[in-house]
């Protein structure tokens, strides 16, 4: 099985910490599958600074991903502030020169011969992704549309406007914002794939052919840090579902690893 992730690899600047950690939702996805599809290729498709190459490459190479990393202006940063309970919150993201990315020919290959294609979608990046999701491919394709708590409903239309072009989407939300959810569970039963929506400590549910599956959180001793919990979900629910397409198992095994990620410091 082929599976390549397209989209960001950046720095993430915690607070308080002297030097950044190699991170991105691109990147930590690409890392966490390769963990949980151990049988699989896994591809990262990128931009970063020449002078950022040598460190993302050897991480990539220590995890056995193959990697094509187009040449960026400068590598896109974020700032990460923790408080107390382990949630953290982003702020000063700089994309760098990410939004300058143009999809090389070797890139646009990979994409076309994959078997599942994972791309991310924010609003900061959000021209990136528009570029990448109209890139053909004969697998299936996967959009994971971040962390969306706080979008106001009159806006999640325009957030989700290519939903169509995937067969999978992935959307994160507050447990308390029960119309937001509400409004993706509607858009969920017009769509010919599948709605997977992350809860935070209510655990997550899917939505697929008009029914409804959901799993509760994992209960841990002491939430550290929950920065990547979504990527790694995604990672481990997308591993099961592609080998036994069994949704309930998929979403129990994302909401364990989700479990395990958060009780250390770091995305990956």
């Amino acid at each position: 099985m082929k599976i390549v992730a397209a989209g960001e690899c950046c720095f993430d600047h915690y607070d308080g910490e002297a030097e950044p950690r190699l991170g991105g939702i691109t990147f930590n996805f690409a890392l966490h599958a390769a963990a949980a599809f151990p049988d699989a290729e896994v591809h990262l498709l990128s931009a970063v600074a020449d002078k950022d190459r040598a460190a993302f490459d050897s991480r990539l190479d220590a995890s056995g991903i193959k990697h094509d990393l187009a040449p960026a202006a400068r590598t896109p940063f974020i700032g990460i502030r923790l408080d107390d309970s382990g949630e953290r919150f982003f702020h000063s993201y700089d994309p760098g020169g990410l939004l300058d990315w143009e999809v090389s020919e070797s890139q646009r290959q990979t994409i076309e011969e994959a078997d599942l294609v994972v791309l991310t979608r924010y609003h900061e990046i959000a021209s990136v992704f528009e570029r990448l999701v109209r890139v053909p491919t004969r697998g299936r394709r996967v959009v994971d549309f971040a962390d969306i708590s706080g979008t106001p409903v009159s806006h999640v239309d325009q957030v989700t406007a290519d939903k169509d072009l995937a067969d999978v989407c992935i959307f994160g939300v507050a447990p308390h914002e029960d119309s937001l959810r509400d409004h993706l569970q509607a858009l969920a039963k017009d769509h010919a794939g599948m709605f997977v929506i992350t809860l935070a400590e209510e655990g997550a549910m899917a939505i697929k052919d008009g029914k409804t599956y959901q799993q509760p959180a994992v209960v841990v001793p002491e939430v550290v840090d929950t920065t990547g919990a979504g990527d790694c979900f995604a990672a481990h629910f997308l591993s099961t579902w592609c080998t036994s397409d069994d949704i309930d198992a998929a979403l129990a095994n994302g909401c364990l690893a989700a479990s395990q990620i958060i009780q250390r410091r770091g995305a990956s």
